[in-house]
């Protein structure tokens, strides 16, 4: 099993994503949930992320991971969202960008 290629609190190593982590944490989980899956990000994720979002970025981190074959648990996925929530969502879409993934739809473009 693998780590994450960016730590939790590596939130500042990217400013940009930090922000757009901490302005609009929805989309940026709708978009991370479309990145996994690979597909484009649509209607249907924010709403997901609006309305159910504690579950949707649980999900998306665990699917991170498995898609990845990174080490942890449901129970760490929980933990760090409610204690990390910023720096976790950051983390994902470091995640995603370095697999070449793009999570962040418009905003990730340099």
């Amino acid at each position: 099993m693998a780590d994450w290629d960016t730590g939790l609190f590596d939130c500042f190593s990217d400013i940009k994503i930090c922000i757009i982590s901490w302005f609009c944490a929805p989309c940026q989980g709708a978009y991370q949930r479309a990145a996994v899956d690979d597909r484009e990000c649509e209607i249907m994720d924010l709403i997901c992320m609006l309305f159910c979002g504690l579950c949707c970025i649980i999900k998306v981190r665990g699917d991170i991971r498995e898609k990845y074959g990174i080490e942890g648990s449901v129970i760490m996925d929980i933990l760090m969202f409610l204690f990390c929530s910023i720096c976790s969502i950051s983390q994902h879409t470091r995640q995603l960008d370095i697999k070449g993934a793009k999570p962040a739809g418009f905003c990730m473009d340099d």
